[in-house]
C-alpha cells in the first residue's frame, strides 16, 4: 500500500511539472511576442507627420506697438516649418500647395502667408520659411500692451495655425524662439 501511495505521488508531482512547464513555455513564447511587437513598432513605427514651428524674424511691431498715434500695424513675420516625416513608412509627404501660416496673438490676427511646398521623403525631414504678414491690422490696446511688454522682457509669443489640405495644425511659437511641436490636427 504504501508503495502505491508512493506512485500515485510520483505521478502527480510529474503531471504538476509538466502543467508548469507548459505554463512556463506559454508565458516566454508571450513574452518573446511582445518584445518583437515592440522591436518592430520602433524599427519600424508609422504614423503621420509631426511638425514644428519658429518664429525666426519680425519686423513691424518694435515701434508701432507703443505708437497710440497709429491705430494700425504691419507686422511681417519669418515662420520656419520643419517637417519630421521619419515615421511613415510611405513614400514621403508633402505639404500641400496653398497651404497657409496665420499668426495671431490673443486672438488678434497679426498676419497670413503661403507656406512653401515642403516634401520630407520617406522617413526623413524637412523645412521651410514661410513669410505671414498683416497689412494695417487693428489689434486692441490692451493686447498691443501686453505684447509690447512681453517683447520688452524676450518672452513673446503668438499662435501659428497652419492650414494644410483640410486641417489644422495650432502652434505656439516664441518670438525669436526655437521650434515647438504643434499639436495634432484637427480636421476641418
Amino acid at each position: 500500500m504504501g508503495a502505491q501511495l508512493a506512485q500515485e505521488g510520483s505521478c502527480c508531482r510529474r503531471q504538476a511539472l509538466i502543467v508548469a512547464g507548459w505554463i512556463f513555455a506559454v508565458a516566454v513564447a508571450i513574452t518573446a511576442l511582445v518584445l518583437l511587437m515592440i522591436f518592430i513598432s520602433k524599427k519600424f513605427p508609422e504614423g503621420d507627420p509631426k511638425y514644428w514651428v519658429a518664429v525666426t524674424a519680425v519686423s513691424g511691431l518694435d515701434d508701432d506697438l507703443s505708437a497710440r498715434s497709429r491705430p494700425t500695424i504691419s507686422p511681417v513675420f519669418n515662420v520656419t516649418v520643419h517637417m519630421d516625416s521619419t515615421r511613415d513608412s510611405a513614400d514621403g509627404r508633402c505639404v500641400p500647395d496653398l497651404s497657409t501660416a496665420e499668426v495671431s496673438y490673443g486672438d488678434a490676427f497679426l498676419g497670413k502667408g503661403t507656406l512653401p511646398k515642403i516634401c520630407a521623403g520617406k522617413r526623413l525631414e524637412a523645412e521651410g520659411v514661410a513669410r505671414a504678414w498683416g497689412q494695417d491690422v487693428v489689434v486692441p490696446w490692451f493686447l498691443r500692451d501686453q505684447l509690447a511688454g512681453e517683447m520688452e522682457v524676450g518672452d513673446a509669443a503668438v499662435d501659428v495655425h497652419l492650414r494644410m489640405d483640410g486641417s489644422l495644425l495650432v502652434c505656439k511659437a516664441k518670438i525669436g524662439g526655437g521650434i515647438s511641436l504643434c499639436r495634432e490636427p484637427q480636421y476641418a
